[in-house]
């Protein structure tokens, strides 16, 4: 695998262009009690900003005034003592550092009754996302995710969870504008010893692979195809998919995927995603991981106002 280890670092060769993005994202989960977040920020360097923050939900809720906890926010300042991408603290209380590069993260935040008290371990090697996609391309000039662990305690309204769960993370860097991106998924599984990551797009029952790896016996290697097929939808997303995917080694996998409901997410504005926990099946070993199935914003009201259905090709 190549070294991505500036990853870590803000990108080179930023421009001056107002949506130059600086992103991290980590996953968060409780999957025996269905809870489901992320610890996700922005930097904007360019406007000063800096946007995001921790989000958690469970099916009790399902939308930002509802769950469990959102605090995804928009406005923030760019902080006048942030260091690097993983060394900084956001109005929010949201604080990240860096204790080994590539591998290890902490990651605190203390708010309307929500404590996080979190690291997150690497299990495996990053991996470069490269789609060859134009619309996606325009989300991002890099991107990698990586396979991990994230483990700590969450204190939610006095009630105390200890975490130990898979989780992914990514970062990236890049102009990011949204005007192309079309419909489709995100999605992952870890389990002890393997993992897969996948974008297809596609609005309807089967949407195709753009990007993403499988990670098994010890070895990473990109997509070749993938082909994600739904066969069963829910009020908003796919409820149970069907994976299938070859990498560049040859490699082949089939996976089955059963959707929690999940968080309408609106933090983009311009898209909406369904983001949700996924407990995946492949071969035999249960992976849990998420799915982040995304549209643009007039698509998803159309949707949720009953004028097209759900899994409409169009």
């Amino acid at each position: 695998m190549n070294d991505l280890s500036f990853a870590d670092q803000f990108g080179a060769g930023r421009d001056d262009n107002p949506y130059w993005n600086e992103s991290v994202w980590f996953s968060l989960s409780i999957p025996e009690r269905h809870v489901h977040g992320m610890i996700q920020y922005y930097f904007r360097p360019n406007m000063g900003m800096l946007n995001g923050g921790p989000v958690l939900w469970d099916p009790s809720g399902t939308f930002q005034w509802n769950c469990l906890h959102y605090q995804w926010s928009h406005l923030q300042a760019l902080p006048a003592d942030t260091r690097g991408k993983f060394d900084m603290k956001a109005r929010n209380s949201l604080s990240c550092r860096m204790v080994e590069p590539m591998r290890r993260y902490k990651l605190d935040y203390d708010k309307d009754g929500l404590l996080l008290d979190l690291t997150w371990t690497a299990v495996g090697p990053a991996h470069e996302l490269r789609t060859g996609d134009s619309g996606q391309a325009a989300t991002a000039k890099f991107h990698i995710e990586q396979p991990g662990r994230m483990q700590g305690t969450v204190r939610h309204d006095g009630e105390e969870w200890a975490i130990d769960c898979w989780s992914m993370r990514d970062t990236s860097y890049g102009a990011r504008e949204y005007e192309s991106l079309a419909c489709g998924g995100y999605f992952w599984g870890i389990a002890d010893g393997s993992a897969f990551h996948a974008i297809a797009m596609g609005a309807g029952t089967e949407a195709r692979s753009i990007g993403g790896f499988i990670w098994k016996d010890g070895t990473m290697a990109s997509l070749a195809s993938g082909r994600r097929e739904v066969l069963e939808w829910g009020q908003f997303g796919p409820a149970r998919v069907l994976w299938q995917a070859t990498d560049t080694l040859g490699r082949t996998m089939e996976a089955t995927g059963t959707i929690d409901p999940g968080l309408v997410f609106t933090g983009y504005t311009d898209h909406t995603v369904v983001w949700s926990l996924v407990r995946w099946d492949w071969d035999g070993k249960e992976h849990w991981g998420d799915n982040q199935e995304f549209a643009p914003v007039e698509r998803f009201r159309r949707i949720a106002r009953g004028e097209i259905a759900v899994g409409s090709p169009a």
